[in-house]
């Protein structure tokens, strides 16, 4: 592996999205967006939804959307496990605003048994994907 180079593998609970080195990769953590480069420190973080991005040996940047998850980095290895995650391109506008209306109609209901957290994390996510969309 070149010296300038990152080993990214990103891995959902269905299938590894990507595997292979990158210049850097950036994503949404709880205190803002970070971005790991080449021999960086080990360290574990989680990340909320949001937008991650990585860079190409030919510098090819490559976008997605995450619902969240974990990074970890370690021996120039970044390893980030995501609950789910989409490209960019793959995004249908229609259907994350359609996303988002029904998450704010379960937040906003009174009607007992719907479950609020999961339509906050799907309003979050929603959200991202129209930001990313629009970016």
């Amino acid at each position: 592996m070149s010296e300038s180079l990152i080993y990214l593998e990103i891995v959902t609970p269905g299938r590894i999205v990507y595997n292979g080195e990158v210049k850097s990769f950036t994503a949404p953590g709880e205190d803002g967006s970070f971005q790991i480069l080449p021999k960086h420190a080990p360290f574990i973080t989680t990340i909320i939804p949001g937008s991650v991005k990585f860079v190409l040996s030919t510098g090819e940047t490559n976008k997605f959307v995450t619902s969240g998850g974990t990074v970890e980095v370690h021996d120039n290895k970044i390893t980030m496990l995501a609950e789910s995650i989409i490209p960019v391109s793959e995004i249908v506008l229609a259907d994350a605003e359609k996303e988002r209306s029904e998450a704010e109609r379960i937040l906003e209901s009174k009607e007992p048994g719907l479950d609020k957290d999961a339509a906050k994390q799907n309003l979050l996510t929603a959200r991202a994907k129209i930001k990313a969309f629009s970016d």
